[in-house]
């Protein structure tokens, strides 16, 4: 039980503009609204500089999508800017990425591009596809993983 209550730390409904604090016999848990109704992201991807900047990970469970705010590290974020990628990691430090050779897909509403840490000398594809663009939904893949994720201006 105490590990179900920690899940719910911070949790996101993108539905309505309030905030709940909820005691617990060991853990407070706050529940944590948009302040804003506006969570739709555009249907189509025109371009790089179209794409938000900055992501977040969310999770989906049978009432909407939630941010999970683990106690042993922090929410995923991926964050885009002039042709780099930086993916920041739960626990592991953060990676920057350049981009290479970006491709708009399938109507527009995905992408996929090469992202090369020159540090490491890492390379690897990613792909992102529009999954629910009422909700600011996106799905990312690369190397291995698989995020469902939202525009931090939906927290």
């Amino acid at each position: 039980m105490k590990r179900l209550i920690q899940f719910f730390i911070l949790f996101l409904t993108l539905t309505s503009n309030a905030q709940t604090k909820i005691k617990s016999n060991d853990t407070d848990v706050t529940v944590v609204y948009p302040k804003s109704n506006h969570r739709e992201i555009t249907k189509i991807w025109k371009s790089l500089k179209t794409i938000q900047k900055d992501w977040i990970k969310v999770e989906k469970d049978k009432n909407g999508y939630l941010i999970y705010h683990p106690c042993d590290g922090k929410t995923e974020t991926i964050k885009l800017e002039d042709g780099r990628l930086t993916i920041n990691w739960r626990l592991e430090d953060s990676q920057k990425f350049e981009l290479e050779k970006f491709t708009r897909l399938t109507k527009n509403n995905a992408f996929r591009a090469d992202a090369y840490d020159l540090e490491n000398k890492i390379g690897f594809e990613i792909n992102a596809k529009i999954i629910d663009y009422k909700n600011g939904i996106v799905l990312w893949e690369f190397n291995g993983n698989k995020w469902l994720m939202t525009p931090k201006e939906n927290i």
